[in-house]
């Protein structure tokens, strides 16, 4: 082997084989280079053959094997090397090391291509096994006819236009040519049709540009490749002219192995660093349709076998095979389920057999029913219309029709088969349906539920799914909910489970449906938001010292529960604490309920502590007034006006009554307070206006006393509250207009200092 493409390991070949023994076994018949049993890929009993990466099988139509080959050995039905069987030109190691086609025409006689590994000299060659040979074993007749060299290790093979040749295609390593050679009942043309379309795969010998799968879509208008490390690309197909053209990169640079498409043809798989993305081909951008699928523990080999599934290598010497199950979906719906098919002790290295790709799938099973028993119709959707069908509907009965309606005699859980004919082209496809009785929706009782704050309410519309089922069996049945009767008909915008409404009524609509969804059944009912009862009460009440307080619930309630027992709408309270008050309020017969929480406390009469005042301002002053005691207490600052507030702000000077009282009429007290101001500047001149400077309402602190000093801080005079002030003289003198300094000292104890100018 040549570069260090991969590290070295043995491979049991894994083919698909079918056993035939049954008229009513499930089998494929020929499928070039694959054989099944029952639907699904198993290794070839006793197998000779090791091989790293590619090889191939070939069975008759009944599904016996008849020979297989890693590309350098060809092996009978006997694992016994053929006559003329060994050195072929391709290699254990080569990607698609070989592909067998069967010569157009001629049962008996087929092509074995080969391909060297890693751009090799040996490159394309063919050779040809007879299989009334050797008595009925085969022999290979003509061996390693080279078409061309080299080759990166490609080799795909797909049904002609005309529906009976064949191409078999490579890629030319070092250049963008592919190379297709038209198979017919002449034999294989070695003159190519050749094109030139996408990258120039090349590379050191080491690159492992020149590995990966080359892969054909089943209508044959595609063509994908894998390139290494180096990229995947896709292109079309002219299944009529052998043309490659139109090329797409759909990931580089990118680890890449495996492609392969669906079998509708509309989606291409690709296994790449180390994970399986989806891409829908038709998409104005097909790299940016990527989807991850899986991920998988070596970039490796995806093949699509005849049952419509494609069949994944997910790890190196793995005992079996991974499957995606449903790969014309969309996204992660197609189903990857690993280690689905057990290889009977058997491992795959990195490789699966290569065959050719014919254009006649099985799509699915589609099924619809009248809605009104267990008769359900069947038809099988194929790629190209089917020429017969046998069906197995999984309860011992079978039909030939290509659409049937089939009445099953009770309900449960069937798998049903289908084996689609067309030509000499067999395939199958199984699909496990639910069959049940039509869907009854059973009324249920209106839901009456009560409301929040707000008067919304939260319903929980799973509650009513038994009701509407009734004897259905919720595992079978489903129930969604709508809030229209054409959306419950045809399923679309379902509700939460926890559905809000916000006030009053509203109606809803469910729906009743099998997981299948063909049939369903609608029923109604009323959502309806009961009131919830108010408790219109304060959150607090206070009773004066050694009283009681009558607390009185809203009239108009069901029910009133109040912690201390009593049932009454009201209650006396003689005691402070906490109590709580529940009420009900009955809507049919939905019982609402309120609770409040409710704090009594003993109430004093107010004592005043200090009153704190902010003064000489013109108007900004401000009082704030300290007490002691428990209670409710108001304020005022006037005896007439009251305030929560225990401070007043904005107030100009004088003098203000302070009043606290008690709300509950456990009492009140007063006292007096005075703001002071003082003149910033007075005219002493005899005109009988500013004469005399005094502190503004010093009057009503006849006590207080006032210094006047000038600017060397020399006393000049003193006077108190109660007299006109200062005059402007010293000892009989006038002074001089200028500014002069005071101190006031309060009969309260507080000191003020500040200026003031005197203007002659």
């Amino acid at each position: 082997m040549r570069g260090t493409k991969f590290l070295m390991g043995i491979l049991c070949i894994i083919a698909w084989n079918t056993n035939a023994q049954q008229d009513n076994n499930w089998y494929f018949g020929r499928m070039a280079g694959l054989n099944f049993s029952n639907g699904r890929p198993v290794a070839i009993t006793n197998s000779k053959m090791t091989t790293m990466e590619g090889s191939a099988a070939i069975s008759s139509q009944n599904g016996d094997l008849r020979f297989y080959t890693n590309g350098i050995y060809v092996w009978n039905k006997n694992n016994q090397i053929m006559p003329h069987g060994s050195d072929l030109l391709g290699d254990q190691s080569t990607t698609q090391s070989a592909i067998i086609i069967q010569k157009p025409g001629q049962k008996d006689r087929y092509y074995i291509f080969a391909a060297d590994d890693a751009g090799g000299p040996n490159g394309l060659t063919f050779s040809e096994v007879d299989m009334t040979a050797d008595g009925g074993k085969g022999d290979v007749i003509s061996k390693n006819t080279r078409l061309i060299t080299p080759v990166t290790e490609k080799i795909a093979a797909v049904q002609h236009f005309n529906g009976i040749d064949v191409w078999v295609t490579t890629h030319q390593w070092g250049s963008n040519a592919f190379y297709s050679y038209k198979v017919t009942a002449a034999g294989v043309s070695t003159t190519p049709v050749i094109s030139y379309a996408g990258l120039v795969v090349n590379g050191a010998d080491n690159s492992g540009h020149y590995a990966g799968w080359m892969s054909f879509s089943p209508n044959g208008t595609r063509i994908a490749m894998a390139n290494g490390l180096f990229a995947a690309e896709l292109f079309d197909f002219d299944a009529a002219t052998g043309i490659v053209s139109n090329a797409v990169t759909v990931k580089s640079p990118a680890e890449c192995y495996g492609v392969e498409f669906s079998p509708n043809s509309k989606l291409l798989y690709l296994s790449s660093d180390n994970k399986i993305y989806q891409y829908q081909v038709n998409a104005p951008n097909v790299a940016q349709s990527q989807i991850e699928v899986g991920k998988i523990d070596v970039a490796s080999s995806l093949k699509l076998g005849p049952d419509s599934k494609i069949y994944v290598v997910h790890k190196y010497l793995a005992k079996s095979l991974s499957v995606i199950n449903y790969p014309d979906v969309v996204g992660t719906g197609c189903n990857l389920v690993y280690e689905a098919v057990d290889l009977g002790g058997k491992e795959t290295f990195v490789g699966l057999p290569n065959f050719m790709t014919t254009p006649f799938y099985v799509l699915d099973i589609k099924m619809a029913s009248d809605c009104s028993d267990t008769a359900v119709y069947f038809t099988a959707t194929t790629t190209m219309d089917s020429d017969t069908v046998l069906w197995d509907f999984g309860d011992g009965n079978t039909s030939t029709s290509l659409n049937v309606t089939h009445t099953y005699a009770k309900t449960g859980i069937y798998v049903v088969k289908a084996k689609a004919k067309r030509g000499t082209s067999t395939r199958y496809y199984t699909k496990t349906i639910t069959v049940l009785k039509a869907p009854v929706a059973i009324q249920p009782a209106d839901m009456i539920t009560c409301g929040n704050e707000e008067s919304a309410a939260v319903f929980h519309l799973s509650d009513q799914d038994a009701a509407i089922l009734g004897e259905q069996q919720a595992v079978n049945y489903l129930v969604s909910y709508h809030i229209s009767l054409s959306d419950a008909e045809t399923g679309n915008n379902p509700l939460p489970n926890n559905y809000t409404v916000n006030t009053g009524s509203q109606t809803l609509y469910a729906r009743v449906y099998s997981d299948t969804g063909i049939c369903y059944a609608v029923t109604s009912f009323k959502l309806t938001v009961a009131s919830k009862p108010i408790i219109d009460m304060k959150d607090s009440y206070g009773y004066c010292q050694g009283s009681s307080i009558i607390l009185l619930a809203p009239a108009g309630m069901d029910s009133y529960l109040w912690s201390t027992g009593e049932t009454t709408p009201s209650v006396r309270i003689d005691k402070a604490g906490t109590y709580t008050l529940t009420v009900t309020k009955k809507t049919g017969a939905t019982v609402c309920e309120t609770t409040k929480s409710i704090t009594v406390h003993e109430s004093y009469q107010p004592v005043i502590k200090d009153i704190e005042v902010n003064e000489w301002t013109s108007n900004n002053n401000s009082i704030t007034i300290i007490t002691e005691g428990e209670g409710d207490y108001e304020y005022s600052i006037d005896g007439s006006n009251y305030q929560e507030s225990n401070v007043f702000n904005q107030l100009v000077p004088g003098q203000y009554k302070v009043i606290v009282r008690e709300k509950n009429g456990c009492g009140f007290t007063e006292d007096k307070v005075v703001l002071l101001m003082y003149p910033k500047y007075f005219t002493p001149n005899g005109d009988g206006f500013h004469d005399t400077w005094q502190v503004d309402n010093a009057y009503y602190d006849p006590k207080m006393i006032v210094y006047i000093f000038d600017r060397y801080g020399k006393l000049l005079t003193s006077f108190k509250g109660n007299t006109p002030g200062w005059d402007g003289t010293f000892n009989g003198n006038k002074l001089p207009a200028t500014d002069y300094w005071f101190i006031v000292h309060r009969s309260n104890g507080k000191e003020y200092k500040g200026h003031f100018a005197m203007m002659r």
